[in-house]
């Protein structure tokens, strides 16, 4: 039971929400045709997107946590979810403008858009019930590759990369179960409301870009 409970703290920690937007850059710079670009070009990118979706977020949680608006630095309390998750979607808004003026594929800040989006979804929902977090940040680095997938940008078949994902986020929910911090409806909840908010933008974005011949 010690291991098992140790190996979902390990889960938890390593695929927590604060790092999914660098997770995410890192699979859409070395799976999709952007692998082909300058390095350190890429480089600047990922520094950037880790700074603004993490090392800012963070601060802003120490912030409040010194100033007594959070007490605990875990955001386990629903209660004290709203302002991080603020934090967090401006931060998102900000790296997704970032990308628009390097001139980023329009795919690419829309992922950082939907993110935005499900962390307005997750602070919405947060007033009445406990959305998993943790299962929303995997959801979206799922939708991630099977945009890539499906989509054609990626340069290599991902079907092993995406069956990988789809097992390390049962992992980190299943996690989140033993830990006792969400029931599976919130855990599922928050899978889902990661995949649709990061794929659909992306998708229907491409989908306007094809031509109809009727």
């Amino acid at each position: 039971m010690k291991f098992t409970t140790t190996l979902a703290r390990i889960f938890s920690a390593v695929f927590s929400p604060i790092l999914m937007g660098t997770y995410g850059i890192l699979l859409a710079m070395y799976l999709s045709y952007l692998c082909y670009s300058p390095e350190k070009a890429k480089m600047i990118v990922i520094a950037v997107t880790f700074v603004a979706t993490c090392v800012v977020p963070v601060i802003g949680i120490f912030l409040l946590t010194h100033l007594g608006a959070v007490k605990d630095p875990m955001l386990n309390e629903r209660a004290e979810r709203g302002w991080p998750y603020l934090i967090c979607t401006l931060c998102y808004l900000g790296t997704g403008i970032y990308y628009y003026f390097v001139h980023a594929p329009q795919w690419l800040y829309l992922f950082m858009f939907g993110g935005a989006i499900s962390l307005v979804v997750l602070n919405i929902v947060n007033h009445w019930w406990k959305i998993s977090g943790h299962a929303t940040g995997t959801g979206a680095l799922c939708a991630m590759i099977f945009f890539l997938m499906s989509s054609g940008n990626s340069v290599t078949n991902l079907q092993w990369e995406f069956v990988i994902a789809v097992v390390l986020a049962g992992c980190v929910c299943t996690s989140r179960l033993i830990l006792g911090r969400h029931t599976l409806l919130q855990v599922a909840a928050g899978f889902l409301n990661g995949f649709i908010c990061v794929f659909l933008p992306a998708w229907t974005l491409q989908a306007a870009a094809i031509p109809s011949f009727y």
